[in-house]
């Protein structure tokens, strides 16, 4: 596989998600992968034969060939693995939901300002062009209420977070990147059924300047669905977020129509987003500030929902 050129990119945790980042990121333009690590060395050899390229088996031996970094190892070692790379000087994009807790994340987000570093995190349903597309019809409108509903079949995967940290967060994410207003009311529940943690959860959320929004996660559900419904004054949009597409429907024409979706893969407009925040020195799409805001809300949640 040929190697790109460009921002000097290193990958931390090679995995399901961090083995799609490299195999994306060596063919991306304007990056230039340098490596890949993981404390697997059987699972770093395999992803590094494939793409071509050198792999360790400590991420430290990434940081003298690395500019930035993308940390997609379990969540409990963001927090020792983002430290250490900060200080080092390496821009970051860490999977979702960034630390195990809000405390630790703002100590990360504080330290990556401190050192002026490009600090972003892996939400990914932010890149999805039927969301898109339903923000950009929703501009100067004003939102009446929010419903998200992300469910899905038992997952074969030993889980070791509950749904509202492993799936509703993506919907909190999205919930308040189209109504960022305070929330004046969290309100859920929640049920434990295949495993000790959240297997279920649905929570309502009340915001100051009136809009509700309700959202329900599963993970013991039959069939997987990924729906946003937003109601405005004059609209209500739905977007499925599987399927990419967007239905309008006018309160003044019955009639509902489907909106163009232009299909892009998310991790490369990701990818993209974070490459091009660091060459022009700009704010990423998603910052460590948004981040930090959605595991506070998750953590509010969490409680609402036991």
């Amino acid at each position: 596989m040929k190697r790109g050129t460009g921002i000097k990119l290193g990958v931390i945790g090679v995995g399901s998600m961090g083995k799609n980042h490299a195999r994306i990121a060596a063919l991306l333009p304007g990056i230039k992968l340098v490596g890949v690590a993981d404390a697997n060395q059987t699972i770093a050899e395999e992803v590094g034969r494939q793409i071509g390229i050198p792999f360790h088996d400590d991420y430290r031996q990434l940081l003298p060939e690395a500019e930035a970094l993308i940390i997609a190892t379990p969540t409990q070692t963001h927090f020792e693995i983002a430290s250490f790379c900060l200080n080092a000087g390496k821009h970051l994009l860490i999977e979702k939901p960034f630390t195990g807790c809000s405390g630790t994340a703002r100590t990360l987000a504080s330290l990556a300002q401190e050192k002026n570093l490009i600090l972003t995190i892996g939400l990914i349903e932010r890149f999805n062009p039927a969301f898109q597309k339903l923000r950009k019809e929703l501009k100067g409108e004003k939102i009446i209420g929010i419903d998200i509903k992300r469910l899905s079949p038992f997952p074969e995967r030993i889980s070791d977070t509950d749904v509202v940290f492993d799936m509703m967060f993506h919907d909190l994410d999205l919930m308040l990147a189209l109504i960022p207003d305070e929330i004046i009311d969290i309100r859920g529940k929640g049920e434990k059924i295949r495993t000790k943690m959240l297997d279920r959860a649905i929570v309502s959320i009340a915001f100051k300047a009136g809009p509700i929004a309700r959202l329900e996660a599963s993970r013991v559900f039959g069939v997987k669905s990924r729906k946003l419904v937003v109601t405005s004054e004059k609209y209500l949009i739905e977007a499925d977020l599987i399927n990419k597409t967007v239905y309008i429907r006018d309160f003044s024409n019955p009639t509902p129509s489907t909106l163009p979706v232009k299909p892009v893969d998310q991790i490369t407009e990701e990818l993209s987003d974070f490459r091009d925040a660091i060459k022009f020195k700009q704010s990423p799409a998603v910052t460590a500030v948004d981040a930090l805001r959605v595991l506070s809300l998750a953590e509010e949640v969490q409680k609402a929902c036991s």
